[in-house]
């Protein structure tokens, strides 16, 4: 690190590395927000949580000297090993129940693990536990000894905390304090480091200031400073990544030909940890590439080893649209040494961040220009068989295999173990099996994902690229600069409770309950919104009858028959299906109609008969429809309604074709009523229609059409020889026939032509026939009249 004074004033155009701060400003930062300084003091007075808790690094043996804090609401909790014992207690029913303690009644009545066990002992001894789970049973016995707690303050607490956290900022602004020395002081400056990358080296469930304070600095790290060298350390630039270090002007180096060198590590790194971006057509390599290069490692002398700080790691993997990089940066800064000569000179020192292994390659699974993976597509059910859909489904089958064949490898898996935290851009859904989870084997991200090591890049990226994994990495650590002055400050600081008031007070204001309806002396809604219903499907029932469909009048029923048509339920099933269907049609729709005629059908049958609609009527009479019941009249108080006559459905129908299947079903069942009887109970048919009835009226029709066409034949034939009698008369006897035509005082009617046949009457012979062909007729006509006439000159 660098030293304090002279030398942060003299770099202050440099931009800062988090990891990489002077010692005494970190010593003497603290939080700016006040909120912070109220949550540190609250931290303060319940537990002393010493410094040496704060992990600065993920260090295997860390645990076992240093331990994981206490738990602070559980009297008597020892510090917990690792961090796996501590998310046990936190879901344990020691916790829970003295976290619901805590909230009603105090810190002070929390109790402790013998105080727990011996009222869980009480519990069973007093109750059958076999449906109800202990925690259940402590919060039951807690609600009948003490009263229930203030809803309106628990609500109002925690709507709180939910504001402040929709509200928060995602960096932390630390500030100089009061006591700090003028070389360690900040004037007018504010440092602003991301949330999630304290939250990503400290080990308390939350940050306040304390650990906020230790987590940054625990962050800070020796600097890596080695000269390059043959056969060595090279400190070479990665291709593409010159733009992305230039905002925080600092390089990124290949550090793969570092690691053969670390100490004790030798053997861990004969894998092909590195690789640039690799096409569709080279994402592995051959057998013989990876024998050539195991050989290679096998017969090369060992490098001697050089002495180098303690190397810390972050881990970046992205995934997305087919592509997938992955990363290992170290957290030590490379300054590169100079020589006396050049210090002397002024020459800027080298700054770079080294990339130990890394790893990008591309399949295709994604549509351009359509989005989302060929198996998201798959799942919604539109399953496409195409010659694209099938390279996609291949692609994404082969990028899961590639994933896996790069992360199984001992070089990645001890690189992935020792990293302190493992940064991942990737749908939870698409990494599930891919990066975590494997269905065979396990991943070596399984254990950072359930250790809390593990968490998304809480920025926006891009397209997983080395480049755009190195940008998120220096936009993660470099230091955020504020120049604001304590008035500037303030007023940013009233602004933020301002925001989180107004925030609660419209929450607030749309949680109040309304006031209770006032009582009204109208029906309640729910009976007319389901009489609006009911009247609904009546008039949906009534069109169907009139308009004839059969069809859907039939599938109408088979939904809405027991709403809409109803009998005593006492009766057997014959009886009860016999009346629905001579269910009253409802009054008022009776009443309407009566507007327009004096005969309102009061059945459905009556009101097919009525539409004259046969198809309706047989359907509506086999299934036993009464054809002897009245039409009653509308108003039955009236003058009119006592002489009202007696009239059935039969009265009601319009065509011969409706009649008639009265009669046929008459004479198919004469004995289900009185269809003859003219009086009250019958049906007023008046003849019955048998089948042979039937065949006789198509017999008798049959032979008036025959006769018809017969006579028209013979008329036709009548008609013809006329006309050619006239030709005839007119080629033997030109002369004649001319002048009896302009003799003639009047003009002769036409002879009538045949006007009874199918497609037309009156038309001429010739109506269809356009002028040109009427004209060539015509002079063919007079031709053969001519050659008639010669003929008859020279027999002459």
């Amino acid at each position: 690190m660098t030293d304090a004074g002279g030398s942060w004033r003299s770099s202050a155009n440099t931009p800062l590395y988090v990891c990489n701060l002077p010692d005494q400003i970190v010593h003497y930062l603290q939080l700016r927000s006040s909120e912070y300084e109220e949550e540190s003091s609250k931290s303060a007075e319940t537990t002393q949580v010493p410094q040496s808790n704060a992990r600065s690094y993920k260090d295997p043996n860390s645990f076992e000297k240093i331990g994981v804090p206490a738990c602070t609401v559980c009297p008597g909790c020892e510090p917990f090993k690792t961090l796996a014992e501590q998310r046990t207690h936190f879901r344990s029913v020691w916790h829970r129940y003295n976290l619901v303690l805590k909230q009603r009644e105090g810190a002070s009545s929390a109790l402790t693990r013998p105080e727990l066990d011996q009222l869980c002992a009480e519990i069973e001894e007093e109750e059958e536990l076999e449906d109800t789970d202990t925690l259940t049973a402590l919060l039951d016995r807690l609600d009948l000894q003490s009263a229930p707690p203030r809803q309106d303050d628990v609500v109002s607490t925690n709507q709180t905390q939910i504001v402040r956290e929709a509200l928060r900022s995602p960096l932390i602004w630390f500030e100089s304090r009061s006591d700090a020395p003028d070389n360690a002081k900040l004037e007018q400056t504010q440092l602003g480091v991301y949330r999630d990358v304290l939250a990503a080296t400290s080990s308390a469930p939350a940050i306040d200031a304390p650990s906020a304070i230790a987590a940054l600095k625990a962050l800070q790290v020796p600097i890596l400073s080695i000269r390059p060298e043959k056969n060595g350390w090279t400190g070479k630039r990665l291709q593409g990544t010159k733009q992305v270090g230039r905002a925080i002007q600092m390089d990124v180096l290949d550090g793969t030909s570092l690691l053969p060198r670390l100490i004790g590590r030798s053997n861990l790194y004969d894998d092909d940890l590195t690789d640039e971006t690799m096409s569709e057509s080279d994402t592995s390599s051959s057998d013989e590439e990876i024998q050539q290069e195991s050989s290679a490692l096998e017969t090369s002398d060992p490098e001697p080893p050089i002495s180098l700080p303690r190397m810390r790691y972050w881990t970046f993997l992205m995934m997305g649209g087919g592509h997938f990089a992955a990363a290992v940066v170290a957290l030590n800064m490379y300054e590169q040494p100079l020589s006396e000569r050049a210090k002397n000179r002024g020459t800027k020192q080298q700054r770079g961040v080294v990339v130990v292994a890394h790893k990008t390659f591309h399949r295709y699974t994604t549509r351009r220009k359509q989005g989302g993976a060929q198996s998201a597509h798959d799942t919604s059910g539109r399953h496409a068989k195409s010659a694209g859909a099938n390279l996609r489904r291949y692609g994404e089958a082969q990028l899961k295999n590639d994933i896996h064949t790069l992360l199984s490898q001992p070089g990645w898996r001890a690189l992935i173990e020792e990293s302190e935290h493992v940064w991942v851009r990737a749908g939870m859904r698409a990494a599930s099996g891919v990066l975590w989870h494997w269905p065979s084997g396990t991943s070596p991200l399984d254990a950072p994902y359930h250790d809390g090591t593990l968490s998304h890049i809480p920025i926006a990226t891009q397209r997983p690229t080395l480049s755009e994994i190195m940008r998120c990495f220096f936009e993660l650590t470099r230091v955020k600069l504020a120049h604001l002055t304590t008035e500037q400050l303030a007023e940013q600081d009233d602004a933020h409770r301002e925001a989180i008031a107004a925030a609660l007070r419209a929450d607030a204001a749309a949680n109040v309950p309304l006031p209770p309806p006032r009582p009204s002396k109208k029906p309640s809604i729910k009976p007319d919104v389901a009489e609006r219903k009911l009247r609904e499907r009546w008039e949906r029932l009534l069109d169907m009858i009139r308009k004839g469909k059969l069809g859907v009048l039939e599938h109408f029923l088979e939904r809405f028959e027991e709403e809409l048509l109803r009998s005593d339920a006492t009766l057997d099933q014959t009886r009860h299906d016999r009346e629905k269907i001579d269910t009253p049609l409802p009054s008022w729709w009776r009443k309407e109609e009566s507007k327009s005629t004096r005969l309102v059908p009061e059945t459905l049958l009556q009101l097919a008969a009525a539409a004259d609609q046969p198809e309706l009527v047989q359907y509506f009479l086999e299934r036993n429809a009464n054809p002897t019941l009245p039409v009653s009249p509308v108003d039955t108080e009236s003058a009119v309604a006592t002489q009202h006559p007696f009239r059935t459905a039969y009265d009601l129908c319009s065509s011969k074709t409706t009649r008639a299947v009265f009669r046929r079903m008459m004479a198919e069942h004469p004995d289900w009523y009185a269809w003859d009887t003219m009086g009250p109970g019958g049906a007023r048919v008046p003849s019955a229609l048998t089948s042979d009835m039937l065949e006789a009226q198509a017999s008798k029709a049959r032979t008036r059409r025959n006769a018809m066409r017969d006579k028209m034949r013979e008329r036709e034939k009548a008609e013809a020889d006329t006309q050619n009698a006239a030709l005839t008369t007119e080629v033997d006897h030109p002369h004649e026939t001319r002048n009896a035509s302009e003799t003639s005082a009047s003009p002769q009617k036409p002879a009538a032509r045949n006007t009874q046949r199918l497609g037309g009457a009156g038309a001429a012979p010739d109506a269809s026939l356009s002028d040109d062909m009427r004209a060539r007729i015509e002079r063919e006509r007079r031709a053969r009249a001519a050659e008639a006439r010669m003929q008859a000159l020279k027999k002459s």
